[in-house]
Protein backbone atom coordinates (compact mmCIF):
# COMPACT_ATOMS: atom_id res chain seq x y z
CA UNK A 1 0.00 0.00 0.00
CA UNK A 2 0.79 3.52 -0.78
CA UNK A 3 2.43 5.26 2.54
CA UNK A 4 -0.15 7.42 4.17
CA UNK A 5 1.63 11.32 4.59
CA UNK A 6 -1.59 13.73 5.23
CA UNK A 7 -4.96 12.53 6.75
CA UNK A 8 -8.73 14.56 7.77
CA UNK A 9 -9.76 12.77 10.81
CA UNK A 10 -13.97 13.85 11.69
CA UNK A 11 -15.06 13.87 15.40
CA UNK A 12 -11.27 14.53 16.58
CA UNK A 13 -12.22 16.18 20.27
CA UNK A 14 -13.15 13.16 22.03
CA UNK A 15 -12.98 9.26 21.92
CA UNK A 16 -11.71 7.07 18.47
CA UNK A 17 -11.55 10.07 16.88
CA UNK A 18 -8.68 12.22 19.26
CA UNK A 19 -6.92 8.79 19.13
CA UNK A 20 -6.83 8.29 15.84
CA UNK A 21 -5.19 11.42 15.52
CA UNK A 22 -2.80 10.63 18.43
CA UNK A 23 -1.91 7.13 17.10
CA UNK A 24 -1.48 8.22 13.56
CA UNK A 25 0.98 11.03 14.15
CA UNK A 26 2.72 9.31 17.18
CA UNK A 27 2.92 5.70 15.34
CA UNK A 28 2.89 6.21 11.97
CA UNK A 29 4.29 9.87 11.48
CA UNK A 30 1.19 11.25 9.50
CA UNK A 31 0.45 14.59 9.09
CA UNK A 32 -3.61 15.29 10.18
CA UNK A 33 -6.24 17.75 9.48
CA UNK A 34 -8.59 17.33 12.36
CA UNK A 35 -11.67 18.23 12.77
CA UNK A 36 -14.72 18.94 15.08
CA UNK A 37 -16.88 21.27 16.73
CA UNK A 38 -15.24 22.11 19.61
CA UNK A 39 -12.06 23.97 19.12
CA UNK A 40 -10.59 23.62 22.30
CA UNK A 41 -10.93 20.23 22.46
CA UNK A 42 -8.76 20.20 19.10
CA UNK A 43 -6.47 22.81 20.33
CA UNK A 44 -5.43 20.90 23.04
CA UNK A 45 -4.85 17.89 20.75
CA UNK A 46 -2.54 19.42 18.72
CA UNK A 47 -0.69 20.76 21.88
CA UNK A 48 -0.18 17.52 22.88
CA UNK A 49 1.66 16.41 19.75
CA UNK A 50 4.60 17.61 17.83
CA UNK A 51 4.74 20.67 16.57
CA UNK A 52 3.41 21.13 12.99
CA UNK A 53 1.93 17.90 12.43
CA UNK A 54 -1.65 18.46 13.82
CA UNK A 55 -4.19 21.52 11.94
CA UNK A 56 -7.29 21.87 13.44
CA UNK A 57 -10.26 23.66 11.68
CA UNK A 58 -13.28 23.80 14.02
CA UNK A 59 -17.09 23.89 12.35
CA UNK A 60 -20.19 21.78 12.10
CA UNK A 61 -20.12 19.10 10.13
CA UNK A 62 -23.77 19.19 9.18
CA UNK A 63 -23.01 22.90 7.50
CA UNK A 64 -22.65 22.13 3.88
CA UNK A 65 -20.54 25.24 3.63
CA UNK A 66 -17.79 24.13 6.42
CA UNK A 67 -17.59 20.64 4.91
CA UNK A 68 -16.24 22.35 1.56
CA UNK A 69 -14.03 24.96 3.32
CA UNK A 70 -12.71 21.80 5.60
CA UNK A 71 -12.60 19.53 2.30
CA UNK A 72 -10.51 22.25 0.59
CA UNK A 73 -8.29 22.56 3.23
CA UNK A 74 -7.40 18.94 3.60
CA UNK A 75 -6.27 18.90 -0.37
CA UNK A 76 -4.62 21.56 0.29
CA UNK A 77 -2.60 20.14 2.25
CA UNK A 78 1.61 19.57 1.04
CA UNK A 79 1.02 16.70 -1.42
CA UNK A 80 -2.54 15.83 -1.12
CA UNK A 81 -4.59 13.85 1.17
CA UNK A 82 -4.20 10.45 1.31
CA UNK A 83 -6.67 9.43 3.95
CA UNK A 84 -10.20 10.45 4.55
CA UNK A 85 -11.47 9.28 8.03
CA UNK A 86 -15.24 10.14 8.42
CA UNK A 87 -15.24 8.90 12.04
CA UNK A 88 -17.76 11.71 13.23
CA UNK A 89 -21.19 10.24 14.31
CA UNK A 90 -24.09 11.47 16.69
CA UNK A 91 -26.61 8.79 18.65
CA UNK A 92 -29.79 9.52 20.76
CA UNK A 93 -31.28 6.36 22.98
CA UNK A 94 -34.70 6.86 22.49
CA UNK A 95 -37.58 4.81 21.93
CA UNK A 96 -38.40 5.52 18.05
CA UNK A 97 -42.03 5.95 18.51
CA UNK A 98 -41.46 8.96 20.64
CA UNK A 99 -38.00 10.14 19.41
CA UNK A 100 -37.72 14.15 18.55
CA UNK A 101 -37.80 14.89 14.50
CA UNK A 102 -34.76 17.31 15.54
CA UNK A 103 -32.94 14.45 17.01
CA UNK A 104 -33.69 12.32 13.87
CA UNK A 105 -32.28 14.87 11.62
CA UNK A 106 -29.77 15.32 12.93
CA UNK A 107 -28.34 12.20 13.25
CA UNK A 108 -28.98 11.45 9.46
CA UNK A 109 -27.33 14.99 8.43
CA UNK A 110 -24.29 13.98 10.54
CA UNK A 111 -24.00 10.13 10.00
CA UNK A 112 -24.71 9.88 6.74
CA UNK A 113 -25.39 13.06 4.15
CA UNK A 114 -22.03 14.54 5.79
CA UNK A 115 -20.46 11.74 5.52
CA UNK A 116 -21.71 10.27 2.17
CA UNK A 117 -20.80 14.41 0.78
CA UNK A 118 -17.05 13.71 1.72
CA UNK A 119 -16.85 10.53 0.65
CA UNK A 120 -18.13 11.25 -2.81
CA UNK A 121 -15.29 13.97 -2.77
CA UNK A 122 -12.57 12.31 -1.66
CA UNK A 123 -13.53 9.40 -4.48
CA UNK A 124 -13.28 12.08 -7.26
CA UNK A 125 -10.30 13.48 -5.82
CA UNK A 126 -8.52 10.28 -5.22
CA UNK A 127 -9.00 8.55 -7.80
CA UNK A 128 -8.32 10.97 -10.31
CA UNK A 129 -4.70 10.62 -8.25
CA UNK A 130 -4.98 6.72 -8.52
CA UNK A 131 -4.22 6.53 -4.62
CA UNK A 132 -6.11 6.68 -1.29
CA UNK A 133 -8.52 5.36 1.25
CA UNK A 134 -11.79 6.55 2.42
CA UNK A 135 -12.25 4.70 5.94
CA UNK A 136 -15.80 4.76 7.40
CA UNK A 137 -15.89 4.31 11.05
CA UNK A 138 -19.45 2.50 11.63
CA UNK A 139 -20.23 -0.24 13.51
CA UNK A 140 -20.99 -3.32 14.51
CA UNK A 141 -24.63 -2.16 14.37
CA UNK A 142 -24.18 -1.77 11.03
CA UNK A 143 -24.54 -5.14 10.46
CA UNK A 144 -27.37 -5.97 13.57
CA UNK A 145 -29.70 -4.10 15.61
CA UNK A 146 -31.07 -2.94 19.11
CA UNK A 147 -33.93 -1.21 21.23
CA UNK A 148 -33.64 2.23 21.71
CA UNK A 149 -31.06 3.30 18.62
CA UNK A 150 -33.07 2.28 16.06
CA UNK A 151 -32.34 5.68 13.96
CA UNK A 152 -28.25 5.18 14.65
CA UNK A 153 -28.68 1.75 14.02
CA UNK A 154 -30.14 2.63 10.34
CA UNK A 155 -27.68 4.94 9.55
CA UNK A 156 -24.76 2.24 10.69
CA UNK A 157 -26.77 0.00 8.07
CA UNK A 158 -26.94 3.23 5.19
CA UNK A 159 -22.74 3.52 5.82
CA UNK A 160 -22.09 -0.29 5.71
CA UNK A 161 -24.16 -0.49 2.55
CA UNK A 162 -22.50 2.35 0.97
CA UNK A 163 -19.09 0.42 1.48
CA UNK A 164 -20.55 -2.51 -0.16
CA UNK A 165 -21.26 -0.90 -3.27
CA UNK A 166 -18.90 1.90 -3.38
CA UNK A 167 -15.76 -1.12 -3.45
CA UNK A 168 -16.93 -1.96 -6.73
CA UNK A 169 -17.28 1.46 -8.88
CA UNK A 170 -13.53 1.80 -7.58
CA UNK A 171 -12.12 -1.39 -7.88
CA UNK A 172 -9.09 -0.53 -10.00
CA UNK A 173 -8.80 2.88 -9.06
CA UNK A 174 -6.51 2.79 -7.22
CA UNK A 175 -8.45 3.96 -4.25
CA UNK A 176 -9.56 1.35 -1.34
CA UNK A 177 -13.33 2.49 0.45
CA UNK A 178 -13.42 0.14 3.99
CA UNK A 179 -15.10 0.26 7.50
CA UNK A 180 -14.20 -0.30 11.00
CA UNK A 181 -16.95 -2.03 12.87
CA UNK A 182 -16.62 -1.78 16.74
CA UNK A 183 -18.40 -2.96 19.09
CA UNK A 184 -19.05 -0.18 22.28
CA UNK A 185 -15.89 1.60 23.13
CA UNK A 186 -14.92 3.93 26.08
CA UNK A 187 -15.85 6.86 24.85
CA UNK A 188 -18.60 10.14 25.83
CA UNK A 189 -21.09 8.37 23.52
CA UNK A 190 -23.27 6.68 25.47
CA UNK A 191 -23.53 9.46 27.56
CA UNK A 192 -24.37 12.33 25.12
CA UNK A 193 -26.79 9.80 24.00
CA UNK A 194 -28.27 9.46 26.97
CA UNK A 195 -28.26 13.33 27.22
CA UNK A 196 -27.32 12.54 31.09
CA UNK A 197 -24.00 15.34 31.11
CA UNK A 198 -21.61 13.10 31.12
CA UNK A 199 -23.72 10.20 33.35
CA UNK A 200 -23.30 6.55 31.75
CA UNK A 201 -26.22 5.61 32.95
CA UNK A 202 -25.39 2.55 34.54
CA UNK A 203 -24.45 1.43 31.22
CA UNK A 204 -21.27 -0.94 31.10
CA UNK A 205 -18.09 0.51 30.24
CA UNK A 206 -17.12 -0.15 26.46
CA UNK A 207 -13.39 -1.42 25.03
CA UNK A 208 -10.73 0.77 25.67
CA UNK A 209 -10.27 3.49 23.13
CA UNK A 210 -6.54 2.87 22.45
CA UNK A 211 -6.58 -0.46 22.12
CA UNK A 212 -9.83 -0.43 19.08
CA UNK A 213 -7.98 2.01 17.38
CA UNK A 214 -4.46 0.29 17.33
CA UNK A 215 -6.21 -2.60 15.63
CA UNK A 216 -8.23 -0.30 13.48
CA UNK A 217 -5.18 1.42 12.50
CA UNK A 218 -3.58 -1.93 11.50
CA UNK A 219 -6.50 -2.09 9.22
CA UNK A 220 -4.85 0.35 7.14
CA UNK A 221 -2.45 -1.78 5.99
CA UNK A 222 -4.60 -4.73 4.58
CA UNK A 223 -7.29 -4.87 2.17
CA UNK A 224 -10.45 -6.20 3.58
CA UNK A 225 -13.57 -4.46 3.41
CA UNK A 226 -14.89 -5.08 7.03
CA UNK A 227 -12.91 -4.79 10.27
CA UNK A 228 -14.32 -5.54 13.79
CA UNK A 229 -11.47 -4.60 15.77
CA UNK A 230 -12.58 -6.16 18.81
CA UNK A 231 -13.15 -9.68 19.92
CA UNK A 232 -17.06 -8.27 21.50
CA UNK A 233 -17.82 -7.04 18.01
CA UNK A 234 -16.91 -9.93 16.25
CA UNK A 235 -18.26 -12.59 18.95
CA UNK A 236 -21.70 -10.22 18.29
CA UNK A 237 -21.59 -10.33 15.12
CA UNK A 238 -20.88 -13.83 14.53
CA UNK A 239 -23.94 -14.81 17.71
CA UNK A 240 -26.42 -12.78 15.49
CA UNK A 241 -25.31 -14.49 12.29
CA UNK A 242 -25.47 -17.97 13.41
CA UNK A 243 -27.75 -17.87 16.54
CA UNK A 244 -30.24 -15.23 16.00
CA UNK A 245 -32.62 -16.73 19.08
CA UNK A 246 -29.66 -16.69 21.32
CA UNK A 247 -29.06 -12.65 20.41
CA UNK A 248 -32.43 -11.50 20.45
CA UNK A 249 -32.46 -13.37 24.02
CA UNK A 250 -29.17 -11.61 24.56
CA UNK A 251 -30.29 -7.63 23.14
CA UNK A 252 -33.72 -7.83 24.61
CA UNK A 253 -32.12 -8.39 27.96
CA UNK A 254 -28.98 -6.02 28.13
CA UNK A 255 -31.11 -3.25 26.58
CA UNK A 256 -33.90 -3.58 28.78
CA UNK A 257 -31.76 -4.14 31.92
CA UNK A 258 -29.38 -1.20 30.92
CA UNK A 259 -30.07 1.18 28.47
CA UNK A 260 -34.29 1.31 29.46
CA UNK A 261 -33.24 1.71 32.96
CA UNK A 262 -30.95 4.38 32.36
CA UNK A 263 -33.66 5.89 29.55
CA UNK A 264 -36.29 6.15 32.38
CA UNK A 265 -33.95 7.31 35.40
CA UNK A 266 -32.93 10.10 32.92
CA UNK A 267 -36.47 11.05 32.59
CA UNK A 268 -37.21 10.53 36.10
CA UNK A 269 -34.23 13.26 36.93
CA UNK A 270 -35.80 15.37 33.91
CA UNK A 271 -39.13 15.68 35.38
CA UNK A 272 -37.65 16.38 38.99
CA UNK A 273 -35.82 19.32 37.58
CA UNK A 274 -38.80 20.76 35.82
CA UNK A 275 -40.79 20.18 38.99
CA UNK A 276 -38.26 22.39 41.04
CA UNK A 277 -38.28 25.18 39.04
Amino acid sequence: MPRIAHALVTGASSGLGREMVRQLVQDRGVTVLATARRLDRLEQLAAELPPGRVHVLAGNLIDSGFREQLWQQAIDLPGGLDLLINNAGAGNYAEFADQDPHAIRQIIELNVIALMDLSQKASRYMRARRSGQILQISSFLGFAGIPYSAVYVASKHAVNGLVKSLKYELRGTGVRVWAACPGRTASEFTSTALGAGGDQGGIPTGEPTARVVRAILRGLDGRGTFLLPSWTAWAGLKVAEWCPPLYDWFVARWATRHVGSALDRTRRERDQIAGDR
